[in-house]
Parts: structure tokens; C-alpha cells; sequence
């Protein structure tokens, strides 16, 4: 056969389920009169797919929005590629964040998990970078869209590690991630976009069905063209503020649960066979209860810790992260149960929020405050009762022996513990004595969503367009920056 024109790998990946395979996905360049048919009867082990459209780029330098201003409130991975995207069109661009800037916000982190004390408005959900700055970093998605290729190169621009362009599992690491995160700032800063921290948006002044200016307090900003409404699914205050304008918004299902809490070891003797030149091994877990019910893995943490990622005083929410060594001894994953609105108690648009909050309340009222973590042996989980004794853990500023199933509502703790007996089977030891569980996990997804029309507006709100996570649009780190990008291009394209 003749030599491809090009050739570049796209992904590579360990398949782990037989032994220890390297898999590759590559991007050729063939001549045009190579026969695709014939390529896949000779190479049965390959599989192909011809690709021959072409695909319109996400970050174009052109002048379409040259006399256009916005406020993008909410400075996460939504908010920041949408100002990225906006300003490279010549909008001019303002980008409203409610938390610090990542130095100031490593420092109030930092004193949450050595004294307890929560800043309700800069923390691991609040500030630059939105929550996924304190993460592992992960760059996983299930979406399959071209311009993934695109965030990955301005990640990579950044400071990003370059093997995010093809790892099959990439991450970044919260220790990089930051870094990341700040020269982003800077190149939308160098491009006239114009970031303020500690710009909490607390009022909107709307007339004749568009924002006309949006309120920080007693700062008031004009907004001529539109509003990008990118403020994460912790936000509940913007979601109440919406709701008092009667903007249409809808209760979405998403998942409650816990962290469990393995040593790494122990996780690496499941997958890695032996191989000690391995990386520390992650595992996925799923078990469907019924038809309606699931209990999986979620941000799946290797060589990581937990963490208290609260961001509203009374409540108690934990979540995962790691650095990019992910060379902690424990490994941890959101063990977490999918609810919809028949779990919830009440009705309306914020009633999954509701449901959080009870369930976030009663964890930090079990804990006497401090935001010390509620925890229970797996073991003891099984037999009802609170532990004599907890075993080493990676949560800071420490823990407190709680019977979690006096915080968890009953179908979440019956579901869990079947779960819990099926993922033994497959992992010995992953519900054996070493395994620790450690509440609330809540904050898997937004409990909201918020309709928009094709060209990503609401329909009642006219120059409003919700976007990223928050809106009931995305789910992680890629997905939301993927959002930001097409909510950017919705309205470069209505304006071109």
C-alpha cells in the first residue's frame, strides 16, 4: 500500500479487561485512490472511519462583533472560552466573577482544610476557574465534537502537559490546572476583556424582555448586546434570581451519594496485574438497581484526596481532587446514586436544589461544624451502626464517625448497599474493611436546567444565554468550555 500523506495519533489508551493492551486512534491522510473497502478486509483488527466533511473552526480572529459589548457572569471553563471566543470577534467583553482570583482563593482553600473555615464566596466551587480548578483536572467527555481538538490546543497553550492532546484518560492536575487557568486570564486580559473578582451579580434590571444592566452590590454594569449567564451548578442564589424574573427553568435529575476511599495499593492490585511500571489505576463502576435507579463511580480520583467542597455555610459537600503525579496513597470516587424529581419532596423549578440542601444540612449538623467530614467504615455502613475507629484518609481538616445512613434518605442508602455487594464481586476489598466512606457527595450536576432557543437566548429573555454546567448544559471541564464555545459562535453567527 502506499505510504499516508500524514499520519497523527489522535489517542492513546490501556486497555486493561485481558491482560494489558496499548490501543491506539489514529488521523491518516490517504491518497484518493486508496480503497477504504479493501484496507478494512485486509486489516480485520483495525476498524475505520472515513471522515470528509469540513469542520468550521471555534477560534476565529474576525472583526463580526466589533461594536457589540457583553457580561459573561461566571468566570469557569464556560464562562472564560466564551470570552476567549467573543473577544478574538472583537466584542467587547466583561467577565463577572463572585470569587477570587485563583492566589487569593488557594489561600482561603487552603485555610478551610487546616481550620475549617469556609469563605462562602471564594472556595472550591466560587472563583476563577470555577470548581474545576480544585479537581483532578480531568478532561474526559462523553461528547464527540471536533472542536474538543481545539479546547485540548488551548489548554496545551496555556501550560497544559502536551499528552492531554492524546492520553485516552487526560487530566491535568490541580497543581498545573491553576497555572492553566491564570494565563488564560492574562490572554483574555491582553485581548481587552476586562476581569473582576468579587463581583457577586445580585440584581438584574430587565425592560421590555432584555437585561439592560446587571448589579454587584452598588456597582452596576450596562449590557447593551447580551448577558452569558455561566455560573456553575452551585450557584443557588443565581438560580433564585432567575426564578424571581419567571424565567423558565426546569428540575433535572442528577445523582447523590458519598466518596469511598481505597488505598491505591489495593486499587492497583485490582488493574495494573502486577505491572509496577503502571501508572496508579482508576477504576469504573455501575450497578442498575431497577430501571429507573443506578448507583455508579463518579470522578474517579488515583493517587488523590478528599476534599470539603462547600460553598454556603451549614451545608456539607465533598467532591475529589489530585495533582498530576497523582501520587497519594489513596484513591477515591464518588460512589453516587442517580435521583429525579420523584425523590424530591417538594415541586418547582429549585426542588432538586431543595433536595441538596437537606441532605448537605444534616452532614454538616452530624459533624458539630467545622466542616470535618462525616465518615463510616463500608463495613459498619452494612451493619447500621456508627465505627469505633476510622482508618487513614486524605480528607482535611479530619473526621467525625457518623452512621450515614441517618443523613442519607432510605432508597439512597438501600441502593448504595446493593451496589456496594455487586462491586465486591468484581474488586475484592472494595467494600472490605479498609474501605472508607465519607459524605455528602451532591453536587454531581446542576439540579436545574434552563431552556434556550437555537440561537442559545432564552425565549422570555431575549439578549440572556445561559451557559456551561450551570444551565443544565454540561457536565465537567471540557463539556463546559465546549458550551461556552458554541454559545460564543450562536452569537457570532446571528451577527454575521
Amino acid at each position: 500500500m502506499t505510504a499516508p500523506r500524514s499520519l497523527k495519533i489522535l489517542k492513546e489508551s490501556i486497555d486493561k479487561r485481558r491482560g494489558v493492551r496499548y490501543v491506539y486512534t489514529l488521523e491518516v491522510d490517504l491518497h484518493e485512490n486508496v480503497d477504504i473497502e479493501q484496507l478494512r478486509a485486509k486489516n480485520k483488527g483495525l476498524h475505520f472511519k472515513e471522515i470528509t466533511e469540513e469542520i468550521p473552526k471555534a477560534f476565529l480572529e474576525q472583526d463580526s462583533l466589533n461594536d457589540q459589548s457583553y457580561v459573561i457572569v461566571g468566570a469557569g471553563p464556560a464562562g472564560m472560552f466564551c470570552a476567549y471566543t467573543l473577544a478574538l470577534s472583537g466584542a467587547k467583553v466583561t467577565l463577572l466573577e463572585r470569587g477570587d482570583d485563583v492566589g487569593r482563593r488557594l489561600k482561603k482553600v487552603r485555610a478551610l482544610f487546616k481550620e475549617g473555615e469556609l469563605d462562602g464566596e471564594s472556595n472550591i466551587c466560587f472563583g476563577e476557574g470555577g470548581a474545576g480548578t480544585f479537581s483532578d483536572g480531568k478532561l474526559t467527555t462523553r461528547k464527540n465534537h471536533p472542536w474538543i481538538r481545539e479546547v485540548f490546543d488551548a489548554l496545551i497553550h496555556f501550560g497544559a502537559p502536551p499528552e492531554i492532546a492524546t492520553a485516552g484518560k487526560p487530566h491535568i492536575g490541580t497543581d498545573r490546572l491553576r497555572a492553566v487557568v491564570v494565563n488564560m486570564r492574562k490572554a483574555l486580559e491582553t485581548l481587552g476583556v476586562k476581569v473582576i473578582f468579587n463581583a457577586k451579580v445580585d440584581k438584574l434590571s430587565l425592560e421590555n424582555n432584555l437585561l439592560k444592566q446587571v448589579h454587584c452590590g452598588e456597582q452596576t454594569y450596562d449590557t447593551p448586546n447580551g448577558v452569558i449567564w455561566a455560573t456553575g451548578h452551585s450557584a443557588r442564589d443565581s438560580f433564585q434570581l432567575l426564578l424571581d424574573l419567571d424565567l423558565p427553568m426546569q428540575a433535572k435529575p442528577f445523582a447523590v451519594g458519598v466518596r469511598i476511599e481505597h488505598p491505591q495499593s489495593l486499587v492497583n492490585k485490582w488493574l495494573n496485574r502486577g505491572r509496577e511500571d503502571l501508572d496508579a489505576a482508576d477504576y469504573s463502576v455501575v450497578c442498575n438497581i431497577s430501571k429507573e435507579r443506578s448507583v455508579y463511580s463518579f470522578c474517579m480520583c488515583p493517587g488523590g484526596q478528599i476534599v470539603c467542597s462547600s460553598s454556603h455555610d451549614g451545608y456539607h459537600v465533598v467532591n475529589g481532587m489530585s495533582n498530576y503525579a497523582r501520587n497519594s496513597a489513596f484513591a477515591n470516587s464518588g460512589l453516587v446514586v442517580k435521583v429525579s424529581e420523584k425523590d424530591f419532596e417538594t415541586t418547582g423549578p429549585l426542588a432538586g436544589m431543595a433536595y441538596q440542601s437537606e441532605i448537605e444540612s444534616k452532614a454538616y449538623a452530624a459533624t458539630g461544624s467545622k466542616y470535618l467530614g462525616p465518615a463510616q467504615r463500608v463495613s459498619d455502613f452494612f451493619k447500621n451502626r456508627v465505627s469505633d475507629d476510622l482508618p487513614d484518609t486524605s480528607f482535611k481538616p479530619g473526621l467525625v464517625p457518623v452512621n450515614l445512613k441517618t443523613i442519607l434518605p432510605k432508597p439512597l442508602s438501600q441502593s448504595l448497599e446493593n451496589a456496594l455487594l455487586e462491586f465486591e464481586e468484581k474488586y475484592p476489598g472494595f467494600a472490605g474493611e479498609e474501605a472508607l466512606l465519607i459524605g455528602t457527595e451532591t453536587r454531581t450536576s446542576s439540579p436545574v436546567s434552563i431552556p434556550r432557543e437555537e440561537n442559545a437566548a432564552t425565549d422570555k429573555i431575549k439578549n440572556l444565554f445561559p451557559c456551561g454546567e450551570g444551565a443544565g448544559f454540561a457536565g465537567g471541564i471540557v463539556s463546559a468550555a465546549l458550551d461556552g464555545l458554541y454559545v460564543a459562535n450562536c452569537i457570532r453567527k446571528s451577527n454575521t
